[in-house]
């Protein structure tokens, strides 16, 4: 967890402006079913994090997907995703729904994820409901 926040403070809240107690909440605090990723580089050094929570019978959100700068780009980010994904098709979940930044909605689609929704602000950004089926 502490990687995966320092992570997610690099990323949104020093390059994007998030508030900090914006970007910390209870998925992280006291969710125990919360699932968190950290991707490392070849010298394990963790360079991205991810997490999903559940939201409902079967079906997860996923968010707080983000890569130091130096690393976007190398394919971290679908490396992430997918493990998130088949983590949760493991556990049986069957959809999954995420809040993709605009400007990553093409990243999400690739992965099969589509339009569900109309954008809306999160935080300060503007963001696209997407969804996907899993199973």
């Amino acid at each position: 967890m502490r990687e995966a926040c320092a992570i997610r403070t690099v990323v949104f809240v020093h390059e994007q402006g998030v508030p900090p107690e914006e970007e910390i909440d209870e998925h992280d605090r006291t969710d125990p079913e919360a699932v968190h990723v950290v991707a490392r580089d070849a010298a394990g050094r963790a360079v991205g994090a991810g997490r999903y929570y559940v939201t409902e019978p079967f079906t997860i959100q996923i968010g707080r997907m983000a890569v130091l700068a130096p690393e976007r780009g190398s394919g971290i980010g679908a490396a992430l995703l997918d493990a998130l994904v088949s983590e949760a098709r493991k556990r049986g979940f069957v959809k999954a729904h995420l809040h993709a930044q605009t400007h990553a909605t093409e990243f999400y689609r690739k992965a099969g994820f589509y339009d569900d929704g109309a954008e809306m602000w999160d935080a300060g950004i503007r963001h696209r409901p997407m969804s996907r089926k899993l199973a």
